[in-house]
């Protein structure tokens, strides 16, 4: 199963390729220019008895070498981001589709984002063997059963 880290790990690993800093601090605790920070935001996970269908947003900040004269370094920065991010994300032994990549320079700082979409099988079939034990599911997992509606007739 892929987890958030294995995620952000693939991520990071494909920015080693600039020779820049990864900070994983807040912006707030002040950091070293040139660097990337890296968040995954927006993640949605639902799924059914034997997968687990994830979405999320990747979100990759570029602070320029100087902060006021950073025009070309940013250019060159975008034009490589788009080329490393620009179909697959290769995570673990699988290739995640990479949708939506979208740049823009933010008060001197470049903004990369995407989208991750997949599914991942569970780590085991626990679910499906709980819903095999009836009352233990229940338990485990409460839930309310459907009961028999009863409609009265309204006289007009």
């Amino acid at each position: 199963m892929i987890t958030y880290k294995d995620i952000k790990n693939a991520i990071n690993h494909k920015l080693d390729v600039f020779d820049v800093e990864i900070n994983s601090r807040d912006v707030s605790e002040g950091f070293e220019r040139p660097s990337f920070f890296v968040r995954l935001e927006n993640s949605k996970r639902s799924g059914d008895g034997s997968q687990v269908h994830k979405t999320m947003n990747v979100q990759i900040y570029y602070f320029p070498s100087d902060r006021y004269e950073y025009s070309i370094e940013v250019l060159e920065i975008q034009e490589r981001l788009e080329e490393l991010f620009d179909l697959k994300l290769p995570v673990r032994d699988r290739l995640l589709n990479i949708d939506e990549l979208n740049t823009d320079l933010i008060d001197g700082v470049l903004n990369c984002s995407f989208d991750l979409e997949f599914y991942d099988g569970r780590k085991s079939d626990t679910i499906i063997d709980d819903l095999n034990c009836g009352e233990d599911f229940r338990e485990k997992y409460p839930i309310e059963l459907i009961k028999e509606l009863d409609f009265e007739k309204v006289e007009e």
